[in-house]
């Protein structure tokens, strides 16, 4: 199991080094699923290997177990054939394989612990790495808003400091201004061009009629008092 913890404690220094230098979140995670998945590819051949040997292991257990079987009945037959020099020997040689055999099965059941924690230490790293990639898409999109959004107040700050929208207002009443000096060329224009030549024949049409009334009315008024007279 050793060889899992040193690979995460790899990953992670990488991990905290590259989040001291400020780089990309995007990045980071990509590293971080790499360095993850690169880990998961020799953690799973190190399983590999712990599980060949435990196989290895107890087939050499069977073997000094059957060796252990088969000198046991040697001297068995030794004793029978009344050899007893022939059935210490192989009692020797049975006990030889005991020992070994006993402690082979020591080996084996701390290897097989062993292969155990190892693929439950592997299955946890697998699906973290699953665990990470499902949730990269969201965290990279969170990543995005927050940097349109950093934008964003950069831009209005950078707007405000320089000014910005006082300038647009000046070049807005500028604007305007420039306008209303054309319109009111304009109305001028009209006023000195047809507009006031033909109020002047108006004027001059509009005073005969006024003055023949007033000639009439002053004779009607002079008939009435020699009349009177």
């Amino acid at each position: 199991m050793g060889i899992l913890s040193r690979f995460i404690t790899v990953i992670q220094a990488n991990l905290n080094a590259l989040v001291t230098k400020a780089e990309n979140p995007a990045q980071i995670l990509e590293q971080t699923i790499a360095d993850m998945e690169g880990a998961y590819r020799k953690a799973k051949d190190q399983v590999a290997h712990a599980i060949a040997d435990e196989k290895r292991m107890e087939k050499t257990l069977a073997k000094e177990e059957a060796e252990v079987k088969k000198w046991q009945e040697r001297a068995v037959l030794a004793v029978e054939k009344e050899d007893d020099a022939l059935a210490r020997e192989a009692l020797q040689r049975k006990n030889d394989h005991a020992r070994s055999a006993v402690q082979l099965g020591v080996e084996l059941e701390a290897q097989a612990t062993n292969v155990v924690a190892l693929r439950e230490a592997l299955r946890e790293l697998q699906q973290k790495i699953a665990e990470i990639k499902r949730q990269k898409t969201v965290l990279v999109s969170k990543q995005r808003r927050a940097e349109a959004q950093n934008q964003i107040h950069k831009t209005l700050e950078g707007i405000h400091g320089a000014g910005a929208l006082e300038t647009v207002q000046r070049m807005e009443e500028k604007i305007e201004h420039m306008v209303a000096v054309s319109d009111a060329r304009k109305e001028l224009a009209r006023e000195f061009r047809g507009d006031q030549l033909e109020r002047r024949f108006k004027e001059l049409g509009a005073g005969s009629p006024n003055v023949e009334s007033d000639l009439i009315a002053m004779k009607k008024r002079l008939q009435l008092e020699h009349k009177r007279r």
